[in-house]
């Protein structure tokens, strides 16, 4: 046997022999501490899981997702969304409006112990709400909703209601946008008409005047003044040369005010196509996620792992033992050499 070797030996026979010395201290503590976990692991209210797994959709108004539609794109109105959208949808689960929803469905300030009258009632919600629900997007695309809860039917319950949530608050959130846009552009709409309308009476009047088309009428009236000349046909010539004084008078404001009105006709197409568009996102009903698993009430318990929190503490009492040990031989050695 070499002499390196024979100095570790006899550390770990001196170990041994350290560790059999104090066997009484570390089985007691370690056999408290095993009891304490068990007993803990038996008080401590057991939690459900349930869990609902949805995948975003493309996240644009149904007027644009009409339009890609129609316009023979590649956009699918009924795709599933990307990386942004699923970031769009975690914001969605996450806010304050499906938070209280939630809380207002399953009266979580009692089920929470949350008291009426306390000033942080509404911190007091959502750090327990937290507690109690986690949304997690995975690496396949899906988002998950997990609801903990002491009863699994509600567990269950509330992970379907959160999912369900994600159509009407979005909708909330559209229709309140849609409803501002809408009322613009229908009053742009309104004023659009009420300007062609005054443009199209003050082409009435020129056409009183005899004004209907001035390039056509000019071209026609060059013809039948050559004709008249020709035949000499005086009276003819002093009628067309009336004919032209009034083209000539009023024909500049007909072409401006036929400008105008194929101008503003234009603009008014426009906006009643976005007025359309906005009334479709009034009343879109596209789904803005698509749930492959609904929750279901589970059958055991998830929380808490009571062989685990026995192993945890049976680790954490033996290793106060050893700790204990360690003190009380340092204290020893600490008294022997002073004494």
């Amino acid at each position: 046997m070499s002499q390196t070797s024979q100095p570790k030996e006899q550390n770990s026979y001196d170990l041994a022999l350290f560790l059999w010395a104090h066997r009484k201290l570390i089985i007691g503590i370690t056999a408290l501490a095993i009891i304490c976990g068990t007993v803990a692991a038996y008080v401590i209210t057991p939690l459900y899981k349930s869990e609902v797994v949805m995948f975003p959709a493309i996240t644009q108004s149904t007027s644009k997702a009409l339009l890609y539609e129609y316009s023979g794109t590649s956009e699918d109105i009924l795709a599933l969304g990307d990386e942004e959208d699923g970031e769009q949808l975690m914001q969605i689960l996450y806010s304050d409006m499906v938070r209280n929803h939630v809380a207002k469905q399953f009266d979580l300030y009692n089920v929470y112990n949350i008291e009426a009258d306390s000033k942080t009632r509404e911190a007091e919600l959502k750090d327990a709400y937290l507690d109690h629900v986690l949304f997690e997007y995975t690496k396949f695309g899906s988002v998950k909703a997990r609801v903990m809860d002491d009863d699994p039917q509600r567990a269950s319950d509330m992970a379907n209601f959160i999912a369900d949530q994600v159509d009407t608050v979005w909708s909330q959130m559209v229709d309140e946008r849609a409803m501002v846009g809408y009322g613009i552009v229908q009053k742009n709409v309104l004023e659009m008409e009420q300007v062609i309308s005054l443009l199209e009476d003050s082409m009435k009047v020129l056409r009183q005047l005899g004004v209907h088309d001035y390039h056509t009428q000019t071209e026609r009236y060059n013809e039948y003044m050559g004709a008249a000349i020709l035949k000499g046909d005086k009276r003819a010539v002093r009628e067309l040369e009336d004919r032209f004084s009034v083209l000539a008078e009023y024909g500049g404001a007909y072409v401006t005010l036929q400008d105008l009105i194929r101008e503003e006709t234009v603009r008014l197409g426009v906006l009643r196509m976005k007025m359309r568009h906005a009334e479709a996102d009034l009343k879109s009903t596209l789904p803005h996620k698509f749930i492959v698993d609904r929750a279901v009430p589970a059958d055991k318990k998830s929380y808490p792992i009571r062989w685990l929190v026995v192993a945890i503490s049976a680790i954490a009492g033996l290793l106060l033992a050893l700790l204990l040990i360690v003190i009380q031989a340092n204290i020893q050695k600490i008294r022997a050499s002073n004494g």
